[in-house]
């Protein structure tokens, strides 16, 4: 049990001197006087760079770059795989322009085109897409016009 003792007290010492922390009721070197006078002036400097700016309302642009930032890549994804079930062969689905975006009306939305294939294996054409990530609308099957310019433009 000694031993057990003896071997934990060198373990703790050999962490303490290993660490290199210094109590705090020692001095610090006196070889280091540049490092100690310029810390008031970092600290101002890092004061004046960290004070934060009082809360303010986002302004409209500012509140769709959080909101595309935010949500764009998981809404994208999202739309991709709704867009996907309601094509006849999922897997040769072809996408560009693909893009989130945030109207107040609506929130984040994904507008895109997609090229898919028919029942003949021939694809189709790109047509447009609007998708707020379960539902879609799709250009051909519904009334794209007025959803693509609403949500879209």
């Amino acid at each position: 049990m000694k031993r057990v003792g003896v071997l934990l007290v060198v373990l703790v010492v050999l962490a303490w001197i290993g660490s290199g922390l210094v109590p705090r009721s020692e001095p610090a070197d006196a070889s280091t006087p540049a490092v100690v006078a310029e810390a008031p002036q970092k600290q101002a400097q890092q004061a004046e760079v960290s004070k934060p700016e009082p809360e303010r309302p986002l302004t409209v642009a500012e509140k769709k770059a959080q909101h595309e930032k935010w949500f764009g890549a998981e809404m994208i994804v999202a739309a991709e795989r709704a867009v996907r079930a309601e094509l006849k062969d999922p897997d040769a689905a072809q996408f560009k322009e693909v893009r989130a975006n945030y109207t107040e009306e609506f929130g984040v939305v994904v507008c895109g085109r997609v090229n898919g294939k028919n029942e003949l294996g021939g694809y189709t054409g790109f047509r447009r897409f609007v998708s707020g990530g379960k539902s879609v609308i799709l250009e051909g099957r519904d009334n794209i016009a007025d959803a693509w310019a609403r949500a879209c433009l």
